[in-house]
């Protein structure tokens, strides 16, 4: 697994954030969590924007899972197969523990994709 100092430009890894406090002063107190639960940092976001925060050891030390294969995919996305020219609509999402996106043209999610392979080409409302 690597860890956050492996991280390079491009590089694509998944954070578990938790709110622990939300305030309109002050903003929101956030704790970000990386694989197996891991605790990665504390941050602040303030009601302006700014983000400030504290890693939670020196980034050789904290593991993260890079995302391969990922597309961001969203619900309404018009999809369309590279090799097959298939086309369809996105209407369930969702990103796996080992960072692949699948998505399905069901609200449901009965028939499921990986994202790879896959191109945005359009949207919809739905």
């Amino acid at each position: 697994m690597a860890t956050l100092a492996d991280v390079r430009r491009g590089d694509v890894f998944l954070i578990g954030v938790r709110c622990a406090a939300a305030d309109q002063v002050t903003g929101l107190t956030l704790g970000l969590y990386g694989p197996h639960r891991d605790k990665m940092a504390d941050a602040q976001i303030t009601p302006a924007g700014v983000i400030t925060g504290q890693l939670a050891a020196a980034p050789g030390l904290i593991p993260v899972q890079l995302a391969t294969g990922f597309a961001p995919v969203s619900p309404g996305d018009i999809m369309e197969h590279a090799q097959t020219g298939e086309t369809a609509v996105c209407r369930w999402t969702r990103i796996t523990p080992e960072g692949d996106v699948l998505w399905s043209s069901s609200a449901a999610g009965r028939v499921v994709y990986p994202a790879a392979g896959w191109t945005v080409i359009g949207n919809v409302s739905l």
